[in-house]
């Protein structure tokens, strides 16, 4: 499995937990403090499994790159 994949498998993981989380919590009257809370760590993690993705995808466009130009010699 691919990097990407996995940062997406990942980041549907981590939705996952925060509907759970959301759902619970309004079952139980949470806070909106705690919601905040679960929402900011939620976004935290998108934001790093982003970054992955960018950096994977120019990891890619680079290795692309080179074997076109490896093919094309």
């Amino acid at each position: 499995m691919s990097q990407v994949e996995e940062a997406m498998m990942r980041l549907d993981r981590a939705v996952d937990r925060l509907e759970e989380s959301l759902g619970a919590a309004l079952g139980r009257g949470g806070s909106a403090e705690a919601l905040a809370a679960e929402l900011a760590a939620a976004k935290r993690e998108y934001a790093a499994l982003a970054e992955t993705t960018d950096e994977v995808g120019a990891k890619l466009d680079n290795a692309i790159g080179r074997l076109k130009f490896v093919l094309e010699s």
